[in-house]
């Protein structure tokens, strides 16, 4: 052929990359906004959820969100200082996108 690399047909019409290609991986923005959506379902009473920090592993993002928990107390809204924050780590497949941990971040 003329060098180029082409997809090797396999069973019935199905194509397959290379070897050389490795498979598309999730970028840094779609693996925040897995992370938020997930942060979302999982802790219902978030409010506030903020992103802290972003940074790839080896499997794929690491992802920090802090969120003001749920306080009902009338005491806890009239204070002047910040409320407390609790802060996650969520780490995030890089290939399928999906959140795998959830785990407590100090």
């Amino acid at each position: 052929m003329n060098g180029i690399k082409t997809a090797r047909k396999v069973g019935a019409g199905a194509l397959t990359p290379p070897p050389s290609v490795k498979p598309a991986l999730i970028d840094m923005k779609v693996a925040v906004q897995a992370a938020m959506a997930f942060a979302q379902e999982m802790l219902p009473g978030a409010k506030d959820i903020r992103l802290e920090e972003v940074e790839p592993t080896p499997a794929g993002w690491s992802v920090v969100i802090s969120y003001a928990p749920n306080q009902s107390s009338t005491f806890a809204i009239m204070r002047s200082e910040e409320e407390s924050r609790v802060y996650k780590k969520i780490a995030i497949d890089s290939k399928s996108g999906r959140a795998q941990s959830l785990k407590v971040w100090k």
